[in-house]
Formats: C-alpha cells, structure tokens, sequence
C-alpha cells in the first residue's frame, strides 16, 4: 500500500515544516552557510530536482502569474524616455529626424544615403525597460526549468499555468519595440524609478514580479522551506514529507538538550557523510542523527567490501533515520518511518527493521534497537519498550522525546 496521510496530517506537517525547517538551515547553523546545499543533504535531492522545485515556485508565485496576465496590456503603453535619441541608418524604420540627418551628411558628404531616423525602440531604451526585458529573460528561464518537472505532476493544475505563463512570455517577445531594447538587471534605483510610476503594470506587476525572481537567485532558508512545503511535498510524496517531519522533530528535540552552541547543528554534506546533524551533549557524549545512510566507518567499509566479493553487488537499502551515540556510553538505534494507518503495511516496516539489524550487528546497543514509527491511528498499538525484544512501535508524536530520553540520559 502507499504511504498516504490525511489532508489533516498532511497540512499539520507542512505547517511543521515551514516552522523548523528555516532554523535548521539558517546559516548561524551550519558551516556550510550554504541552505540550499544543506536541504539537498538532508532531502537527498539532486541539485536538478531543487533547482526545479525552486523553478516551480517561481512560476506559481501569484506575482509572477499576475504579471503574466498584465503583460498584454502594459506593453501597449511602455514607460518611454522624455528624449528620446536618434540613430543614424540607411533603413529608415521611423520618424526621419531631417535637422539632424542635414548634420550628419554636413559632417560626411559622401553618405547620402543615411538619414537621422527615430526609431521606434530608441525612445522606450530606457533602465525602466531593461528591467522589463531582464524580467522576461529570468522569467522564460525558470518556464524552461519548470515545465517538464510541472508536467509530472499530474492533477495539480501546475502544468496549465506553467504552459500558459509560457505562452505570455512568448507573445511579449514579439512586441516590436521590445526586441530592440537589450535587458539589465535591475537595480534599487530603477526598481525605486518603478515603484513610483503612474502607470499599474510599471508600478505595480513589474517590480513585485522582479523581487520573487531576485529572492529565488539566493534563496534564504525561509523561502526555501516555503518552496519545499508548497511545492515538493506533495500527496504523492507523504513519505518523504513524514521522514523529513520526524528529522526535524529530533533535531529540535537534541538542539534543546545540546551544551555546544556554536555547532550545534551541523549538516554533513558530501559523499561518504552520513550524519545530518551533530549535538554535544552536557556530560561530553556526541549524538549524531543519520538520514537514510549507514553512518560511514571501518566497519561498514569492510562489510561493503566483503558483501561486493560474495555476491557481486553491495545490499543498497538504507534506513530512514539512525540515532547514534558517541563517547563514554555508546548506543545507537535504527528508525523506520511509514505514513500509513495500515496495519498490513507496518507489519512490513517490522520486516525491514529485522533486515537492517541483520545487515549490521556491530552497530546497536541495548534493546530495543529498532524503532518502527508512524502516525498514531487505531492500526498503531502504544506500548512500552521491552528490553528483552529488539523491536517497538512507537507513534510519531512520541519519538522525540522517547529518543531524547535515551540518549541524552548521563
């Protein structure tokens, strides 16, 4: 059966999200001071797919939408310049300008055939324009990024705004005075010029379309989190959204109990890392939190070595969460996280605990050391850890305590 939450849970979570999310990539957190490095890390994201997402977002974003539906119009009466310059040509494409086109030919006899022309672009080649152009530009970017990885998701409507938002941007390129005026990005000085215009469109749709595309050029740990939650976790991806929820919920649980202020959380970016997040706790122990990684030691290393020689190919499934503990008391516990109310599909979750266990006996400390975790429903039995058996249930809600618990204790 596939991982499904309710609207209810699902929206509960994604409030979640938005709430930690930022605090854990703010770059007070990390060394990196990269964000959009450290979700990929912790979401195991390829940069395409993030890059997409953030594409996505953009595209959606009801600035960039309202802009797209008043571009029609508020090109019809583009900001113009108060002077505007003629160019010297023999295609005459405009106004001839026949004083300046007597100076010129005064100036180089021989050329006839030119004239001072006003043309139709020279006069609209203004920063006000270039940032127009600039915007389009970014804009049919992002469209290009988006488009495929919108298409896949059927049923959310995102692919008929995105085609649409496509179909704008191409109609604005083909506005003659507009193909001639080269773009620029905008500066504080033209989006001010902007903002304090007469005409809606120039005031209005243009510079807040500009400040979405500027924001998503580098996007802080607020906005990043409010991409992912509206545009990533989807129903189809209830699992994702339930382990990222969990993460979080130790993070901020061990974060709380944690002495090492400065590096506190620390996400490990890179091949070969497998911790997300690292606390020193007050009495010196490390507990570090694993997202779907064996953590990267001697020993795993020469259990991949030995298992490549005896079957031909390393066993490739990874555990959704480890909580591992270093120093004075050394313990370690492995998670499995299912979205789901039914019972048949847990039980499954117990099968794969009692795989993982097998797969690495050197790693786990008292019992139980598998922890099968999911929202609490009717399917979802609570009951007390045994420490004689090496598996328990326990619901979403309650883990991060239970987990703090146990490895924070002296």
């Amino acid at each position: 059966m596939k991982e499904s939450l309710s609207t209810q849970e699902r929206e509960a979570l994604l409030g979640e999200v938005r709430s930690h999310l930022p605090a854990f990539l703010h770059r007070g957190a990390t060394e990196q001071q990269d964000p959009a490095g450290d979700v990929r890390a912790l979401l195991n994201l390829e940069q395409q797919d993030l890059d997409r997402v953030v594409a996505v977002h953009g595209c959606l974003h009801p600035a960039v939408l309202a802009l797209g539906e008043a571009l029609a119009v508020g090109l019809e009466r583009p900001f113009a310049g108060s002077a505007p310059s003629a160019v010297v040509s023999q295609n005459v494409r405009g106004q001839i300008d026949w004083p300046g086109t007597l100076r010129h030919r005064a100036r180089a006899p021989g050329e006839v055939a030119r004239y001072s022309v006003r043309e139709p672009g020279t006069a609209f080649d203004v920063p006000e324009n270039r940032a127009v152009v600039w915007l389009l530009d970014a804009l049919g970017q992002s469209v290009d990024e988006a488009i495929a990885w919108g298409r896949r998701k059927a049923g959310t409507g995102w692919s008929q705004s995105i085609d649409r938002l496509q179909d704008q941007l191409a109609a604005a390129r083909r506005v003659e005075w507009l193909r001639m005026i080269p773009a620029a990005k905008p500066t504080e000085v033209v989006l001010r010029s902007l903002r304090a215009g007469r005409r809606g469109f120039y005031a209005e749709q243009v510079p807040a379309a500009i400040e979405v595309v500027l924001r998503l050029r580098q996007p802080s740990p607020e906005v990043l989190a409010r991409a992912l939650s509206e545009r990533y976790f989807r129903p189809e991806d209830d699992g994702t959204l339930f382990e990222l929820a969990v993460a979080l919920r130790l993070a901020a649980a061990f974060r709380d109990l944690s002495v090492d202020r400065v590096r506190r959380t620390r996400l490990m970016l890179g091949d070969g890392r497998a911790s997300f997040a690292r606390y020193r706790l007050e009495h010196g122990d490390e507990v570090v939190l694993a997202y779907q990684a064996w953590p990267d030691d001697v020993h795993s290393m020469r259990r991949r070595l030995v298992a490549r020689q005896q079957v031909g190919r390393a066993r490739d499934a990874r555990p959704d969460l480890m909580i591992i503990r270093r120093g004075s008391k050394p313990d370690a516990v492995i998670l499995e996280l299912k979205a789901s109310h039914d019972s048949k599909y847990l039980r499954n979750g117990l099968q794969e605990l009692l795989a993982y266990l097998a797969d690495r006996p050197d790693l786990w400390g008292p019992e139980p050391v598998g922890w099968l975790v999911a929202p609490g429903s009717e399917a979802f039995a609570k009951a007390d850890p045994d420490a004689s058996f090496p598996l328990w249930l326990v619901d979403a809600d309650s883990v991060a305590a239970a987990a703090a618990a146990r490895f924070a204790a002296a």
